[in-house]
């Protein structure tokens, strides 16, 4: 199964056959499973994959979790599974895996404070990036193996994976129609830095109070310490 996806991966290996040679005969079924082998390690969800979506394509993200009682990053999960593999494949991995898709325990992004380093007292520090008119920041983690077959696809139709990724989520919650029109339809306006912030580089950020982060927590958020106060003789 994913010819296209089991290429790329060999392309990388310096294979100039492209994994041997191209299967000659008529897939069958038993084949197209057969092939799918293991994938024990989407599981796994152990990098950070981020983008943006206009703001009503992240409300309605919401909603449908909320009535599915699926969080936003189980459902972008889901998603791009399906999207990379197939509607057929994710739910094959979900019938052996049933918590493939779901957050891991302890919940990614807690309340709980970490425990001081000697001398030092927490500060908390919410930051979020500084995105522009009507754009949310997402970040999700993802099973390695996902993200390096998304940014495969994407390279295949030329474009960023942060616009790859935005793009399928648009079309999955909205539909296909959605696509040509976005920017009118949506009026997203990201700023410049909005691409480097996907791409793990520097960019402005701005202090946040505690509840602004929670009511938005794929944001970034950082914990800072100072010098306990000394008491004066």
């Amino acid at each position: 199964m994913w010819p296209f996806l089991k290429k790329a991966r060999a392309s990388k290996n310096s294979d100039p056959q492209g994994a041997g040679a191209a299967r000659r005969k008529p897939m069958r079924f038993e084949d197209l499973v057969a092939d799918m082998g293991d994938f024990s390690d989407l599981a796994t969800h152990d990098v950070a994959l981020k983008f943006w979506l206009p703001e009503p394509v992240s409300f309605a993200l919401t909603e449908m979790g909320e009535l599915g009682g699926e969080s936003r990053s189980e459902m972008l999960r889901r998603f791009l599974t399906q999207h990379s593999y197939g509607v057929y494949a994710a739910h094959v991995m979900s019938a052996a895996v049933p918590e493939i898709f779901r957050d891991p325990p302890p919940v990614m992004f807690s309340r709980s404070a970490p425990t001081p380093p000697p001398g030092k007292v927490r500060v908390d520090t919410y930051w979020v990036p500084e995105f522009g008119k009507n754009v949310a920041p997402i970040k999700v983690w993802v099973p390695s193996r996902l993200r390096n077959d998304l940014e495969a696809l994407a390279a295949h139709v030329d474009i960023t994976l942060s616009q790859y990724v935005r793009e399928i989520v648009i079309s999955r919650l909205l539909g296909h129609g959605a696509l040509p029109k976005r920017p009118q339809m949506l009026e997203a306006a990201p700023l410049s830095s909005v691409e480097d912030w996907c791409e793990g580089r520097q960019v402005p950020m701005r202090l946040a109070t505690e509840e602004e982060f929670w009511d938005h927590p794929h944001g970034e958020h950082t914990v800072e310490w100072k010098d306990e106060p000394t008491s004066s003789a």
